[in-house]
């Protein structure tokens, strides 16, 4: 659809005299050693690549043929904050082309700037004599200019930014012809840029409409769960006075509670309750993915950045662009990554990886721990600063031991959701049982519990009623025993409460691995490399006893 905006040829701009040569520009004054028709050629070739990564190392090698020069550059315009900049940079050395590409100078200074601001041409044998030559590129590449070739880029919309072409030898000065020819040069480039720009902001919108979609996808996904905050117990009036308030404030809010608790709901309702509400929530658990990718999942990546990276990609935080982003389990993010997302919070902008410029962001931070941040900045594993923007409205989220009240209504809610999953009537729950559910102190709360009741529906007969029987034996830590078990005291059943060896089992391993969860403060890895076992196996055990969940 984006081809109907974009001219289908780009007209090569020939000075008047050149045209009017009979024999078809044949004058050796211009066209002796070629250069016009490699400039005509290159004109087409200009018109016909849509990346900037692909039109502007190709500028660079055609003026270098064109002019027999030493380089060509091109500086475009940031009119956000009037500035010249380098958009792409040829240099042997791949440190002096990063600082090149971090290099920026007002729009108003300098031969290009003068260039730009007149919108004329200007060719300069020793830039050394020239007041308005602005040595900072020579000083990053540590290189000397001496004669130069200077052009606007001008386009309908105005002027972009400026051609330069140079050459580092005191004894081969640029020409009157030079200067005439650098002209359509800098005209067909012009368009070019201005083409691939509107390539690029058409598939920028496109890229954007899609993740909206998918965010939207996961959005409805997430509604049919019918996910909803109950509660009426006294803790939970206290906590839902507090969600009011962040939702209502603009602030980072930080969310803190027991694994299971229901983080991720929080802080979908936190959003719900903002002035963002229409924007998009995207949510992230900082835990389940390594350093490595963790980068480029939350600030995209650009082309060739990494093995793999075969196209760019945005990154989670433009994808919640005018919304909310929720970091799930931030006191597990590798510090390296404190750092970055610290940028983020203060200058409201993001580098792709791969990329030098930074991208702006409007995006609200909601993030979650099941960890005590305080004790994880004083033991210099969480960076204090980034501790105290995460936290400007901390948020607990009380665990189901001291709800207890509201255990009757969230089974009634899980029953009846299991019960459709199903696809079979429950008549309800035993008051034996509910008393039963009701005396746990659930260490995997809310999760556990929901896994608990979904257990009990899927072994009760359609038409009857949960009874006692069908629940889970609760974990029981006796007294330790003279067996022992791998790294630690076994646990075993009291002598009046004898199961099969099957229950049995599957009993002392839920107990087991809690306990390596405790150990490792709740990180998989580390409780698995202690287990010695895999990290899917030990997700699995915990998937499997209920034991826990990572909001």
């Amino acid at each position: 659809m984006w081809k109907k905006y974009l001219p289908l040829t780009v007209p090569l701009l020939i000075p008047a005299r050149a045209r009017d040569i009979p024999g078809g520009m044949r004058d050796e004054t211009w066209d002796g050693d070629g250069r016009l028709r490699l400039l005509y050629e290159s004109s087409s070739i200009f018109a016909q690549r849509r990346e900037m990564e692909e039109l502007l190392p190709l500028v660079a090698q055609r003026g270098r043929e064109a002019f027999d020069a030493d380089g060509v550059s091109i500086l475009l315009l940031d009119p956000d904050t009037d500035e010249l900049y380098f958009p792409w940079v040829a240099e042997k050395d791949p440190r002096a082309a990063r600082r090149l590409l971090e290099l920026r100078m007002p729009a108003d200074q300098g031969i290009a700037g003068d260039v730009l601001r007149h919108g004329k041409p200007t060719r300069i044998d020793d830039v050394s004599q020239d007041e308005r030559f602005f040595g900072g590129a020579d000083e990053k590449t540590q290189t000397t200019t001496r004669a130069m070739l200077a052009a606007p880029l001008i386009h309908q919309g105005g002027r972009i930014g400026v051609l330069e072409v140079i050459r580092r030898s005191p004894d081969t000065p640029f020409t009157d012809n030079d200067l005439e020819l650098v002209v359509p040069m800098a005209a067909s480039v012009a368009i070019a840029i201005e083409n691939a720009r509107l390539y690029t902001e058409l598939r920028e919108s496109q890229e954007k409409l899609q993740d909206r979609v998918g965010v939207l996808q996961q959005e409805v996904s997430r509604q049919r769960r019918s996910h909803q905050i109950l509660g009426n117990a006294p803790a939970m009036e206290q906590f839902f006075r507090l969600l009011v308030s962040a939702g209502a404030s603009p602030i980072s809010v930080l969310i803190q509670g027991e694994t299971g608790t229901g983080k991720e709901l929080t802080a979908r309702a936190v959003h719900e309750a903002s002035t963002r509400a229409e924007g998009p929530f995207v949510a992230v658990n900082c835990a389940a993915l390594p350093e490595t990718l963790l980068e480029s999942e939350l600030f995209g990546h650009r082309k060739g950045a990494f093995t793999g990276a075969d196209a760019d990609r945005r990154g989670l935080f433009e994808a919640a662009h005018e919304g909310t982003i929720f970091l799930d389990e931030i006191g597990d993010m590798p510090a390296v990554m404190q750092a970055k997302l610290l940028r983020v919070l203060q200058e409201g902008e993001i580098v792709p990886v791969g990329d030098t410029k930074p991208r702006k962001v409007d995006v609200r931070v909601v993030s979650a721990t099941h960890r005590d941040l305080g004790e994880e900045v004083a033991a210099k594993r969480f960076r204090e600063d980034l501790f105290y923007r995460l936290a400007a409205f901390p948020l607990a989220v009380p665990p189901l031991r001291e709800r207890r009240e509201d255990i009757a209504l969230l089974v009634d809610a899980f029953l009846q959701r299991a019960a459709d999953n199903h696809g079979k009537q429950i008549g309800g729950i035993t008051p034996q049982a509910l008393r039963s559910l009701e005396s746990r102190d659930w260490p995997g709360n809310i999760r556990q519990l929901q896994n608990e009741v979904e257990r009990s529906v899927a072994l009760t007969p359609p038409g009857q009623m949960i009874e006692e029987s069908a629940l889970q034996a609760p974990l029981t830590k006796a007294p330790p025993t003279t067996a022992t078990a791998g790294k630690g005291s076994a646990v075993l059943v009291p002598d009046d409460d004898f199961l099969p060896m099957r229950e049995a089992r599957a009993l002392f391993e839920a107990d087991y691995v809690t306990r390596a969860l405790e150990r490792s403060g709740g990180n998989v890895t580390r409780a698995a490399a202690e287990l010695e076992l895999s990290r899917f196996m030990v997700q699995k055990k915990i998937k499997d006893y209920g034991l826990r969940r990572d909001s």
